[in-house]
C-alpha cells in the first residue's frame, strides 16, 4: 500500500493505485524533463569542436554523455506511465511539447559558457532537490540519480569560470561578467512565474507532485548561487538582484510575455533545435523500424 507522507499526501510506486492527477502529473513532469535533457544538450554539442583544449573537450563530452543519460533515465519513467520515448520527440516537433526557455538559446562565446552553465546547473539542482520530495517514487529516485551527476557538472562550470577569471585577459573576464548578466534573468524565468495567490490552486501542489512553489525554489537558489559569483569576483549589479535586510532576494522581474513566446519556439535557436531533431529522427527512422521488426 502507498505510504503516508508527513505532509498528508501518499507516496506511490508504479504498481500502486493512484489518483489520475498524480499519474498524469508524473508522466508530464518526466516527459518534459526528458525533452529538456535530450534537446537541451545541443547547446553543448555546438561547442565540442570549438573547445580551446583537448582536456576541455573531454570534459564537455563527458557532460554531454551524462545529459543524454539523464534524458533516458527520466524518459524511462515517462515510458512506464504510457509515454513512448520516441513520441516525446515527435510531440516536440509537432508542437505538443515545449522545451524550457533556456534551451532556446546558444552560447555565443566560450567565456559565456562558464557562468551560463554555473547558473543553469545550480538552478537545476535546486529544482530537482525540490521535486524529488514529490509523491511519485520512481520519478523521485530518478531525480536523485540525476542530481548527483549534476553536482559534477556544477563543479565543471565552477572550474571553467574560475580558470577564465584567473588566467584570462581583460576581454575574457569582461565576457564572463556579461555572460552572468545575460543568463541570470533567463534562469530566473526558467524557475517559473511568481506564485502570488495561485500556488494553493495549483493541482500539482495539491496532490504533492510539486512540493515547493516557484518563489521558494528561486529564493533558495539565489541564496546559494549569488555568494558563489561574488567569491569568484563577478560583480552583482543591485539592479539585477539584491538582498533585503530580511534576507529575501529582490530582482528585476523577467519579461514573462517574452518568455512565453520563447517557449513557444520563438527563441533565437528554436528553429535550429527543431531542425536538428527532425534530421536525426528522419536519418534513423530505418534503424528504429528494424529494431521493432517492422519492414
Amino acid at each position: 500500500m502507498p505510504t503516508a507522507t508527513t505532509a498528508g499526501h501518499r507516496y506511490y510506486e508504479l504498481w500502486d493505485p493512484m489518483p489520475d492527477d498524480v499519474r498524469e502529473g508524473a508522466r508530464r513532469f518526466a516527459t518534459v524533463q526528458a525533452l529538456n535533457e535530450l534537446v537541451g544538450v545541443l547547446q553543448y554539442v555546438e561547442w565540442l569542436d570549438r573547445a580551446p583544449s583537448h582536456t576541455r573537450r573531454q570534459m564537455l563530452m563527458a557532460k554531454i554523455q551524462d545529459e543524454v543519460g539523464h534524458g533516458h533515465v527520466v524518459a524511462r519513467v515517462a515510458e512506464d506511465l504510457g509515454m513512448p520515448r520516441e513520441q516525446i520527440l515527435v510531440d516536440y516537433l509537432e508542437g505538443r511539447l515545449k522545451i524550457h526557455n533556456i534551451f532556446h538559446y546558444s552560447f555565443q562565446t566560450w567565456e559565456e559558457l562558464g557562468p551560463g552553465l554555473l547558473l543553469t546547473n545550480s538552478a537545476a539542482i535546486q529544482q530537482f532537490q525540490s521535486l524529488a520530495k514529490g509523491v511519485y517514487l520512481p520519478y523521485s529516485r530518478a531525480l536523485r540519480k540525476v542530481e548527483r551527476e549534476e553536482s559534477f557538472h556544477y563543479q565543471h562550470a565552477l572550474d571553467l569560470t574560475h580558470e577564465i577569471l584567473t588566467h584570462g585577459d581583460a576581454t575574457q573576464r569582461r565576457r564572463v561578467q556579461q555572460g552572468f548578466e545575460l543568463w541570470l534573468p533567463r534562469i530566473l524565468a526558467y524557475l517559473g512565474p511568481p506564485d502570488t495567490d495561485t500556488l494553493h490552486g495549483n493541482r500539482m501542489w495539491q496532490v504533492g507532485m510539486k512540493p515547493d512553489g516557484n518563489d521558494a525554489v528561486r529564493q533558495a537558489w539565489l541564496t546559494k548561487i549569488i555568494p558563489v559569483f561574488r567569491k569568484l569576483g563577478v560583480h552583482v549589479d543591485p539592479s539585477l538582484v539584491s538582498q533585503a535586510p530580511s534576507g529575501e532576494w529582490q530582482f528585476a522581474q523577467p519579461d514573462w510575455a517574452a518568455t512565453k513566446k520563447i517557449i513557444a519556439n520563438g527563441g533565437p535557436s528554436s528553429q535550429r533545435r527543431l531542425d536538428y531533431v527532425r534530421r536525426v529522427l528522419d536519418r534513423n527512422a530505418g534503424y528504429r523500424r528494424a529494431l521493432r521488426g517492422v519492414a
